[in-house]
């Protein structure tokens, strides 16, 4: 069984790891165009350097995943409680195969593939919808005024909105097991803070909240959370 850690490929990509090469390929190419320049959502929400980095991990992701010599040794250490999570990443697994062949590039992988012309689409969810419930007026004021967005307030929102965890796991396509630990800010069972920040912002869209806000609130929070645990 594949182990948690920080910057697991198959997570980041979001494919299984009995995923195939043609949904990796897939799997990057929507996640491409998830983080490319053009998102004008991305750019107001991430930094030029938090963009770089999710850049950085989805072509480190595509280029172990589609090789399968990498992918093996990739799994191995993952599973292995020995390695640590600098084993791990793209640099590691190359540097221990000695393998510097042009081929191994994104351009080349991508070629191997060449029956695929069309880039994978955007998964296009619908808002979650909320329940009919009565308007809580108190309770409406606070959500408004609030200016400490902790997963416990988020947990609030959500069940007042009477929405549920698999119900916005549908929308939002975020791991349910991700929803709860960002709701209890479990941050020894998240993934790196990039991807937090990013679920963070899909979680306070399907609630209709201020997604910008509510994720530079999280995170500071989050980031004093993560530092004690050090």
């Amino acid at each position: 069984m594949i182990t948690e850690n920080k910057n697991n490929y198959y997570e980041i990509l979001e494919v299984s790891t009995a995923a195939t090469q043609h949904d990796i390929l897939l799997a990057y190419q929507k996640a491409k165009l998830t983080y490319s320049d053009s998102n004008i959502a991305l750019r107001s929400t991430f930094s030029s350097e938090e963009l770089n980095e999710l850049k950085k991990l989805v072509d480190e992701a595509f280029l172990v995943l589609s090789n399968q010599s990498y992918r093996h040794i990739y799994e191995q250490r993952l599973n292995t409680k020995s390695y640590s999570e600098s084993d791990i990443t793209f640099n590691a697994i190359k540097d221990f195969t000695q393998d510097i062949s042009p081929t191994n590039t994104i351009e080349k992988l991508i070629q191997k593939h060449n029956t695929i012309t069309q880039k994978a689409e955007t998964v296009v969810t619908e808002p979650v919808a909320e329940l009919a419930a009565a308007v809580d007026e108190v309770f409406e004021q606070e959500i408004q005024t609030q200016s400490e967005w902790s997963g416990d307030f988020l947990k609030k929102v959500r069940e007042y909105k009477k929405i549920s965890i698999d119900k916005l796991q549908e929308s939002t396509k975020v791991n349910p097991w991700y929803l709860k630990a960002l709701e209890t800010m479990d941050v020894k069972n998240l993934p790196a803070s990039v991807f937090v920040r990013g679920y963070v912002i899909q979680m306070a869209k399907e609630l209709g909240l201020n997604e910008k806000n509510v994720a530079d609130s999280y995170m500071k929070i989050y980031k004093t959370k993560l530092e004690h645990t050090k």
